[in-house]
């Protein structure tokens, strides 16, 4: 009972995070308007009346420094004014030069009635996207104040094995040739196709298990290291710990990072299929660059030696038994695809969403404005090849939300993110400055600017990398799934961080 009422704010993040996995990603708007508000609201509630204590404080202290924290931090601030903005809209509604053309011919104004305020011409879809902002946003007030370093690891842990359990539905769904959840008919009538897992589009998919991936492999290495300064210490008591207990402490992170690995590759995303790929190899060579660095002198070559013949191993496997559908997407990837899907060289829809933005650069044109205002801005050529499939979304998540939400909406999008990444630069520049009181052999290896990040953190800010370069050239952060997982996550880095002047 102790830890749940010490976790109760950790938990509830977690199951707004898997709520919107386990909802299709949160890409069918019926499965989110019965499920989000209320989850949303006792999230808002939980953390302003139950949230995580030092030791000898007690839940009032602790209101008093949450409330505190919340109200001193730009952070909140900017989190409620784009939660405004996306409000004003229902206030304020234009019409659709297309779905309500029979009220425009009868002499309707298609105008909104204040139009130099926000403004959405269909407030049901503008709904579906606050529903994706609100939940997100409390998530991540709540893990970065009302959560200590331990219920931010927490939080992380949870969303893994709730992802392990995804990615086996997925797996399973492919060995059965299932189109669909058993529970998909409940809210789409069965209309919607599944490509992978509970996922309708592969790249969301594909991005939300790469991130995953990234996650657990930070979690393997925060893991590692703490059992090995426990294994240290311990051996300088002479009751150093051993057997499969200690194993398992140290390496159960795996498990799911293998899970998320081929989850990913699944998909069948391109982009996923690249970025798990590098994410791989560069969590490889960061690991081995780190225990290289510890070991004694006569281990470096055996070390080295099994790399290698680990890399060649795992190689040939991908290539051996690399399934044909997979085989096909790897075929595709070459540097002229990759670089014109992420300028959007031979594709409208970027033309077109500049066009829309134009209209109303201030407050866009509000959720899901892009696909209502797009057809009239096309071209005939453009017309008639239209694309069908996801055509409702502009593949550049960046431009979309400009569009969408203007200058100013997309602003506080970009400043939440920058406040989220702000303090790990203090953190940063801290540790750099400390480097020369450490004696050499005891220094992180170099580059120290890169190694002196904590490993766990590296991996988050790796995979946080990986989905903002993937939403340049395709869609993931449409979907609230990768969307609340992305801010949770920056958010959550502070888990693994010193703490700096301040006590633990």
């Amino acid at each position: 009972m102790l830890f749940l009422y010490d976790s109760v704010v950790a938990l509830h993040v977690a199951v707004v995070a898997c709520a919107f996995a386990w909802l299709y990603g949160g890409i069918v708007a019926g499965a989110l308007l019965p499920v989000m508000p209320p989850l949303t609201l006792i999230l808002v509630e939980l953390m302003l009346c139950f949230p995580q204590r030092h030791a000898n404080e007690t839940t009032y202290e602790a209101r008093a420094r949450v409330w505190g924290k919340l109200a001193r931090d730009p952070l909140t601030w900017v989190s409620v004014g784009l939660l405004l903005l996306l409000l004003v809209p229902f206030l304020n509604k234009g019409l659709c030069p297309i779905c309500d053309y029979p009220e425009i011919a009868a002499g309707r104004e298609a105008e909104p009635p204040v139009p130099f305020l926000p403004f959405c011409v269909n407030r049901l879809h503008h709904l579906n996207v606050v529903m994706w902002f609100a939940p997100a946003l409390a998530a991540m007030l709540a893990v970065k104040h009302a959560l200590l370093k331990r219920g931010k690891r927490l939080v992380l842990e949870l969303v893994v094995w709730n992802g392990l359990a995804l990615a086996a539905l997925g797996f399973v769904q492919q060995v059965t040739e299932a189109k669909a959840p058993l529970w998909s008919s409940l809210f789409d009538g069965g209309e919607h196709a599944y490509f992978f897992s509970t996922f309708g589009y592969p790249n969301m998919g594909g991005d939300y298990f790469t991130t995953l991936f990234a996650l657990a492999v930070a979690l393997w290495r925060w893991k590692y290291d703490e059992a090995r300064k426990d294994a240290a210490n311990e051996r300088r008591e002479g009751a150093a710990r051993v057997g499969h207990q200690a194993f398992w402490a140290r390496h159960a992170m795996l498990i799911p990072a293998v899970f998320f690995f081929f989850a990913a590759l699944t998909t069948l995303s391109r982009a996923s299929i690249l970025l798990v790929t590098i994410l791989a190899i560069l969590f490889f060579v960061h690991t081995f660059v780190c225990v290289f660095k510890n070991l004694p002198k006569p281990q470096r070559v055996k070390a080295s030696a099994v790399a290698l013949c680990a890399l060649i191993l795992i190689a040939f496997s991908v290539f051996a038994f690399m399934p044909e559908d997979l085989q096909r997407e790897v075929n595709t990837l070459n540097t002229t695809e990759v670089l014109d899907r992420v300028t959007g060289k031979g594709q409208y829809h970027t033309r077109v969403a500049f066009e829309v933005f134009k209209d109303a650069p201030l407050f866009g044109v509000g959720g899901w404005g892009y696909k209502h205002l797009c057809i009239p801005k096309m071209t005939e050529k453009e017309l008639r090849n239209i694309q069908q499939v996801g055509g409702i979304n502009v593949h550049n998540d960046y431009l979309q939300f400009l569009a969408e939400h203007g200058i100013v909406g997309f602003g506080c999008m970009v400043a939440i993110v920058v406040m989220l990444l702000w303090p790990l630069g203090a953190v940063w520049k801290a540790m750099m400055n400390s480097i020369r009181f450490i004696p050499p052999k005891e220094q992180p290896p170099r580059p120290v600017q890169i190694f002196v990040i904590p490993a766990p953190v590296f991996c988050i800010l790796a995979g946080a990398t990986a989905t903002f370069i993937h939403g340049f050239g395709d869609c993931p952060l449409r979907s609230p799934a990768v969307l609340s997982l992305f801010f949770i996550e920056l958010a959550a880095m502070d888990g693994f961080l010193p703490r700096l002047h301040e006590k633990k």
